[in-house]
């Protein structure tokens, strides 16, 4: 009866996480688009001022995580724990393709300096590599986290990738717009990219409204709740249907297509974020099973008692 009572105590009620806000959403943002525009860079070879702005972006999106972080000793302190933690690898992702990325792309905005071609093609597909898990690590870092369902799902690393190709084709529509044969190519890329990204997006919310409990939450806050304006009208309207819109409008600058669905991943990565809803840490260990215990109501009462009864009897 004891334990029964101290289960009760615990609060089993679903919370909203308010720890990561646009700060984080600009960082996820930055680095994603200019580890996507790089990989496009590299994939359809284009012209080198690309790479060079995937360069400046993730440079500054660095530049946001250490003001998110409060302090540069705290995320150099984050890189030593590479074998358990999926940050500290993402440190090491960006080092590496800072690193690699600078030295590849040195000859082009040095013309008199030159490397021999087998050390070039290393150093691009070194840097390529970590840009690739740049735009990875972050949705299996967020995945690791059992205490939010809503992330807790290999979807969301797949979810990120398309948004990252989203803002790298916006990227690059506007910025070579003056280029008539990559403008059609990167329109059918841009508007491929919309299709993907909605229709992974309608999957995504679909699977996490059908597990329940706080993931449900999730959707709800999403689509009904407080986040539905920058969702609807943000991610789902400005970032995915004006664009699609604009794209069929001849004549419509394609800079402003790109300026649209830049605003619709950001968004999405903020809305995504700000939607997390925790469950209470005595049921987020890994012994227990989710698609039982991520309930609402009585039956997600009694479960949540007993787990927590057995774990304080122990």
């Amino acid at each position: 009866m004891h334990g029964e009572a101290m289960a009760q105590s615990f609060n089993a009620q679903f919370r909203r996480q308010r720890e990561w806000g646009w700060l984080l959403a600009a960082w996820l943002f930055l680095s994603g688009t200019g580890a996507g525009l790089f990989l496009l860079y590299e994939l359809a070879r284009l012209p080198d001022p690309l790479g060079l702005l995937a360069l400046g972006l993730l440079g500054l999106g660095g530049a946001v995580l250490l003001l998110e972080q409060g302090s540069p000793l705290r995320a150099w302190r984050a890189i030593s724990r590479v074998k358990t933690s999926w940050l500290s690898r993402g440190i090491v992702f960006v080092i590496a393709f800072v690193m690699s990325a600078v030295l590849a792309l040195t000859p082009a905005v040095l013309s008199g300096l030159t490397w021999p071609n087998q050390v070039v093609q290393t150093l691009h597909w070194i840097a390529g590599l970590c840009a690739l898990m740049i735009v990875l690590y972050p949705g299996f870092f967020l995945a690791n986290n059992r205490s939010v369902p809503f992330w807790h799902t290999p979807m969301l690393p797949l979810l990120l990738l398309t948004l990252a190709a989203t803002g790298a084709s916006a990227c690059a529509l506007a910025v070579v717009s003056q280029l008539p044969p990559g403008v059609v190519q990167l329109r059918a890329l841009a508007v491929g990219t919309i299709l993907v990204s909605l229709i992974l997006m309608g999957g995504y919310m679909l699977v996490m409204s059908r597990r329940g409990g706080a993931a449900l939450e999730s959707v709800r806050l999403l689509s009904v709740g407080p986040l539905r304006w920058l969702f609807w009208g943000g991610v789902v309207g400005v970032g995915a249907i004006l664009p699609l819109a604009l794209l069929a409008w001849p004549g419509i600058p394609v800079v402003s297509v790109g300026a649209c669905m830049l605003v619709g991943a950001f968004l999405a990565r903020y809305c995504l974020l700000r939607a997390g809803v925790y469950v209470p840490a005595a049921i987020a260990q890994p012994g227990l099973d989710f698609s039982r215990l991520n309930r609402t109501g009585g039956e997600f009462e009694r479960e949540y008692a007993a787990a927590a009864g057995s774990a304080l009897r122990d």
